[in-house]
C-alpha cells in the first residue's frame, strides 16, 4: 500500500523537495534558500519553516555531523510519484488502473 499518508507534502514544501531531488545532493538551508528565493521569492524563514516542517514528517533526512547541517530527500522523486499515481487510482478509479488510462485517452493525455 502507498506511503502517501505519510508523505502527504503541500505544494510549498513540494518546492522544496524538487530542488533536493534536482541537484541530487545535499544542500544546506542556505543553498536552499538562495535557490527558492531566486524561483519563488521565499525569504529564509519561510525555507527554514518548511525544513522542519518535512523534517517533522520525515520527508528529509537532516545530517547536523558536519559544521553544517544538510538536508537530503527521504525517498525519490519517483517513489512519491508512485505513491500519488496509487492513491489516485485507488480513490477515483475504484483500485481500476485501466479506468485512468482510459480517461487519459480521452483526454488526449496518451494515444
Amino acid at each position: 500500500m502507498s506511503d502517501y499518508t505519510s508523505r502527504r507534502i503541500s505544494e510549498a514544501e513540494l518546492s522544496v523537495m524538487e530542488d533536493l531531488w534536482e541537484t541530487g545532493v545535499p544542500m544546506t538551508a542556505k543553498d536552499l534558500q538562495l535557490s527558492l528565493k531566486e524561483r519563488r521569492g521565499w525569504e529564509r524563514t519561510t525555507v527554514r519553516s518548511l525544513l522542519t516542517r518535512l523534517q517533522e514528517k520525515g520527508s528529509v533526512l537532516v545530517d547536523k555531523e558536519a559544521e553544517v547541517a544538510t538536508y537530503t530527500p527521504a525517498f525519490t522523486k519517483e517513489e512519491y510519484g508512485w505513491d500519488l499515481a496509487e492513491v489516485l487510482v485507488d480513490r477515483l478509479y475504484d483500485g481500476k488502473a485501466e479506468a485512468l488510462v482510459e480517461a487519459l485517452k480521452a483526454h488526449g493525455l496518451l494515444p
